[in-house]
């Protein structure tokens, strides 16, 4: 029992540790060192709006990176020698959620995409799925159509599903 408060211990740690590491990103993209969806004013002095990809592949890359971590985290646990049953399933459980959270999400990119959108980024937490679209904006027949898709391929519930733009 002692061993496996430990290793909870040691995951909650490494999890505080990936926010921090996060606060500190975002900051870092706040100052000016990531790509954003505000206008640039270039050196000729016109404005222009830098292209809608980069928002969505910083948010692809950030995604993974902050997966691949959750994944090692889980995989450490399971690794570990000496955790009871339990922990263990847990671990294991938490790491098949994970990877079909991943499925789901790429398969809803898709069909968004599909669909005619120039590209959409979605993302599960704490039970609620959100959607963000590259388009100017959204009338009630897209976002509906965004709706089929994700309750049909998620099972969510409307109320659970956020859809925004992204521009």
């Amino acid at each position: 029992m002692l061993r496996k408060y430990g290793v909870l211990i040691v995951v909650g740690v490494l999890l505080v540790g990936s926010i921090c590491l996060k606060v500190s990103e975002k900051e870092a993209a706040s100052s000016g060192t990531m790509p954003s969806a505000t206008p640039v004013i270039e050196a000729a002095g016109t404005e222009t709006e830098p292209a809608q990809e980069d928002y969505f592949s910083a948010f692809r890359a950030e995604r993974e990176s902050v997966r691949e971590r959750e994944i090692q985290y889980l995989d450490e646990v399971i690794a570990t020698v000496g955790v009871d049953a339990e922990t263990l399933d847990e671990a294991v459980e938490q790491k098949l959620a994970l990877v079909e959270h991943m499925e789901a999400e790429f398969t809803i990119e898709q069909l968004i995409n599909a669909k005619g959108f120039s590209d959409a980024a979605v993302t599960f937490h704490n039970g609620a799925v959100n959607v963000v679209v590259d388009a100017e904006s959204l009338n009630a027949a897209q976002v509906a159509q965004i709706l089929d898709i994700v309750q049909r391929e998620t099972g969510a519930d409307a109320g659970d599903v956020k859809v925004t733009t992204g521009r």
